[in-house]
């Protein structure tokens, strides 16, 4: 929030604490900001802190409300609080859907353009959720949102607390008897929201980054914070400038000390979140060598004047700008100059936008006409994201094209079909639109975050097969699911898939982005091969993983002897007598072979190509197969790749979706020469 947000949530306050929130808050919120653009990817514990103050304002004024014996007046609380937030939003938000259309890669747009929605009715956090994205390093393909999953939380809070106020006081007898019970509720809901958090942020901690029930604790913190400060129980004197400091201390330092990414919200976010606790109890101290001193400061009043406009637009200037220039980072200088631009956009938003709609909304006389603002902003967005929405999802369903065409995709590379040589496309499909969502992966073939499990699926015939394989490995395993399901059904199979994300049958260890993840793999590996195992009418195990999947290589190893060795040791735990039949990977293309096939014709015609040693890695397969006595390789190299180099579109189809995994209408492709090479395998 800012101060102009405290002013709506906090009718009554002392202006040497309000001194001190303000610069609590500036200094989070530009936390934030900074280590966007110069951490290298570090979370710092600003958003943590911010929650706290957001707790602690609102708490105070409903409290007050509640022991003075004020109506709660909720639509004008409400009004007054989302027309301070949600113009400010909505300007962004526009800016946002301008660079969808025009600066961010075609392929994000349904994507973007959902989060947009979702940003604007402050759930942008369950639409991270829901899509299964995890908190992310800026980059090109970086949700331009993705920042507003805090205000989402914030906002949620503001409308559920005093709600649940509201009734309380309903229901009690008197206001003491209210604030009783809503200090009573508040305690229990952030002890259960703590213990909540340190269990999934151990289990499964992207969604517990973005849950708004684990990060409850974090405003429950401050409102109990507030429960404190209106019973005067704040700390004194010298005990008090030395709890302020150390709160500061905890509080800035709290990004270099843990990398809130994987951390928070567990229990290392009570570092920033007691910091921000130390600081509120020791509001109000009047001595030099108090943190007032320093929070209070005209600089840092200044700097929390525009840091929540400043927090809502670096996060899309910065995506927008490694968008323009082709790069996944920024230096030094680049940071510089996007936050100089995020600062002037701040300042223009609160001088142009903010402020002249909130004298408007203020001066109106009935109470329910400040809801009218934030109804406005918010509907505006909606509406015209709704309608650049639609047109992206009809192309996505409305795409058709002739399949049966004796050169489409991949049979446009087939030795046999010599008339293909010399033909050109004249269309590119998927298009861009529904580039993204082309893809067949399953939800029971495939265990996600949070699964140490495995998920099998059954393709095929169920009952009466003719042969029973098990295809297993990592995403670029499941892309190959449409292709797999035909192949069963043509020839009688069943094919049973099992893939997880960034995880492959190995006994090397695999590098996963944290412990979690990484103790996730490992279980979800001996479950795999625990199957494997019990399955005694098996006839062959596929296996295929990406060949940019990187291993944890222990010191002195030799590399690509590890990856090598680690699947011959996964192979050999197999029942005896059941052959493996490994398919190497597909060909990994850079992003400026995607931007590249913008145009089309360039593309259609062979032009977005890159070397053929460049998009082939070793994945190890061609080595382990040749220590297993009963393993074949399949290689389908030849259908995607010509002898000198490979195109991102072979046959008017694109390849690759995002330049690693195949797109569903290309591996459609591969299914009879996929086909072809599993019954020679067998035979």
């Amino acid at each position: 929030m800012t101060r102009a947000q405290l002013r709506a949530a906090s009718p009554r306050r002392s202006p040497q604490r309000i001194r001190e929130i303000d610069g609590l808050r500036g200094v989070a919120l530009t936390m934030v900001v900074l280590f966007h653009l110069f951490g290298h990817g570090r979370v710092s514990g600003g958003v943590d802190v911010f929650l706290v103050v957001s707790g602690f304002l609102i708490t105070m004024s409903l409290a007050s409300s509640v022991h003075a014996g004020r109506s709660l007046d909720l639509a004008r609380r409400w009004g007054r609080i989302f027309t301070r937030l949600a113009p400010a939003a909505a300007v962004t938000l526009v800016f946002v859907l301008l660079l969808t259309m025009t600066v961010l890669p075609p392929w994000t747009r349904e994507q973007n353009l959902g989060e947009v929605i979702a940003s604007a009715l402050y759930v942008e956090n369950w639409q991270l959720i829901s899509s299964q994205l995890a908190y992310n390093a800026a980059g090109p393909l970086t949700s331009p949102v993705q920042h507003f999953w805090s205000l989402a939380i914030q906002a949620q809070f503001f409308i559920a607390l005093p709600l649940a106020v509201a009734l309380i006081v309903r229901i009690a007898r008197s206001p003491a008897a209210s604030l009783r019970i809503v200090w009573i509720v508040l305690g229990i809901a952030t002890g259960a929201s703590f213990l909540y958090a340190a269990w999934l942020n151990g289990t499964s901690p992207d969604i517990a980054y973005f849950s708004s029930f684990t990060r409850l604790w974090e405003l429950g913190l401050g409102a109990l914070m507030a429960g404190l400060v209106l019973r005067g129980l704040r700390l004194p004197g010298v005990l008090g400038a030395v709890a302020g400091w150390i709160g500061l201390a905890l509080v800035v330092g709290s990004g270099w000390f843990v990398d809130g990414a994987q951390a928070f919200p567990g229990p290392l976010a009570l570092i920033p979140v007691l910091g921000a606790a130390l600081v509120i109890a020791a509001s109000g101290g009047r001595s030099r060598g108090s943190v007032a001193t320093v929070l209070g400061a005209r600089p840092l009043v200044a700097l929390d004047r525009v840091s929540y406009p400043l927090y809502l637009w670096h996060w899309p200037i910065l995506i927008a700008f490694l968008a323009i220039v082709g790069r996944d980072t920024v230096g030094v200088m680049d940071a510089v100059i996007i936050l100089s631009i995020s600062i002037l956009a701040a300042l223009a938003t609160r001088r142009f936008v903010s402020r002249p709609v909130e004298q408007w909304a203020f001066a109106r006389p009935r109470s329910q006409a400040s809801l009218i603002t934030p109804v406005v902003a918010i509907g505006t967005v909606v509406v015209l994201a709704f309608a650049l929405l639609i047109p992206q999802t009809a192309a996505a369903r409305e795409e058709d094209w002739d399949a049966a065409s004796p050169c489409f995709g991949a049979a446009a590379m087939d030795p046999a079909q010599a008339a293909c040589a010399d033909a050109v496309p004249t269309e590119l499909v998927p298009g861009f639109a529904a580039l993204s969502k082309d893809d067949d992966n399953r939800s029971g073939c495939w265990a996600s975050d949070g699964m140490k499990e495995v998920h099998v699926c059954t393709l095929g015939v169920e009952e009466g097969y003719s042969r029973h394989l098990i295809a297993v490995g990592d995403s670029h395993n499941n892309t190959l699911i449409g292709a797999y399901a035909r192949i069963a059904l043509e020839n009688g199979w069943r094919i049973d898939v099992a893939g997880r994300g960034g995880c492959y049958w190995t006994t090397a260890t695999q590098r996963q982005s944290s412990p979690v993840e990484a103790d996730e793999c490992r279980n979800w590996t001996a479950d795999l091969t625990a199957r494997i195992q019990a399955m005694p009418d098996l006839d062959a195990i596929i296996v295929t993983h990406s060949s940019a999947a990187p291993l944890s290589v222990p010191e002195g190893a030799d590399a690509d002897e590890y990856r090598v060795q680690g699947l011959v040791e996964a192979w050999s735990t197999r029942p005896a007598g059941v052959p493996i039949i490994a398919i190497r990977d597909n060909p990994i293309f850079p992003k400026s072979a995607l931007e590249c096939a913008l145009d089309v014709d360039t593309a259609l015609r062979g032009g977005c190509a890159v070397p053929r040693d460049e998009a082939l890695h070793d994945d190890g397969t061609r080595e382990a197969v040749a220590r297993d006595a009963n393993a074949t390789l399949i290689d389908l190299t030849d259908y995607m790749c010509a002898p000198a180099q490979c195109s991102i579109a072979v046959g008017g189809v694109l390849v690759v979706r995002d330049g690693r995994h195949l797109t569903a209408t290309f591996a459609h492709t591969l299914a009879p020469y996929l086909s072809r090479a599993l019954v020679e395998a067998l035979d």
